[in-house]
């Protein structure tokens, strides 16, 4: 039987270093994906998931039990990404930053994709960045509404508005595109 995030944490919690390699196996490349979506560098997104996994390391006791796990790491490393970027606009003013990251998004598609799933990733590069996070929380990480919502700090009702017209957007696009 495979242990559910909550009791690795527990395990941690009880000074199992085992339990946190489990974790950060699980998480790492998601979370990177996800802090990749507000940073536009993945250099920059692996540094953040590495902080986050340190702060869990040093603190593990600042996980509460009441939450899941998953909703709990993601919103951290939300947090650190938008610390980061508050952190970088008050050092100066980096306007071409985010055109240039754009790229990065290209290295990650597959040369090898089907079809579809090339015309899904060209769809992605167009949408704007609520949409790209919505996205990839509810169908790349599969997330509840809820827990998307906690995550991007918006009510469900937005969560539910946006992911109708993401969808929608999507497949205005794929039926567009012959």
């Amino acid at each position: 039987m495979t242990a559910t995030d909550e009791q690795l944490y527990q395990e941690l919690l009880q000074g199992n270093q085992h339990s946190f390699s489990i974790l950060y196996h699980r998480y790492f490349d998601k979370l990177c994906w996800f802090a990749q979506q507000f940073m536009y560098n993945k250099a920059e997104a692996e540094d953040i998931v590495q902080e986050v996994f340190t702060k869990i390391i040093e603190q593990p006791q600042h996980f509460n039990a009441n939450q899941k796990f998953s909703t709990w790491v993601f919103t951290l490393t939300a947090n650190r990404c938008k610390n980061r970027l508050k952190q970088q606009a008050t050092q100066s003013h980096l306007a071409g930053q985010h055109a240039t990251s754009v790229t990065s998004v290209n290295a990650n598609i597959e040369l090898d994709a089907k079809l579809l799933k090339a015309r899904i990733g060209k769809l992605f590069k167009e949408l704007n960045d609520k949409e790209k996070k919505l996205f990839v929380l509810k169908f790349e990480q599969q997330l509840s509404t809820k827990e998307t919502a906690e995550i991007l700090n918006i009510p469900e009702g937005s969560v539910k508005s946006g992911l109708y017209y993401l969808l929608k957007k999507i497949k205005e696009k794929l039926n567009y595109h012959g």
